[in-house]
């Protein structure tokens, strides 16, 4: 027998949260990202990259879930 779904949760609104977030300390920290260097075409592609992440999230374009899986018969 195949497995069962016993439990489902949806991450993408914590994820757009969490890009958002990441976003915001990369670029409050780009002086130590430079400093290690990093060049501003490096910045670009990251603040984009999650710029875009955070967006899709947003809008639902992507999303993320947690399964939790059961073997019908089994005790969970």
């Amino acid at each position: 027998m195949g497995l069962k779904i016993a439990t489902q949760r949806q991450l993408g609104p914590h994820y757009a949260r969490t890009l958002h977030e990441w976003r915001a300390r990369f670029l409050a920290g780009w002086d130590k990202v430079a400093a290690a260097g990093f060049d501003p075409v490096f910045r670009r592609m990251w603040d984009f990259y999650l710029a875009y992440c955070e967006a899709g999230f947003r809008s639902r374009y992507l999303d993320a879930w947690q399964l939790g899986l059961v073997k019908p018969g089994h005790a969970r």
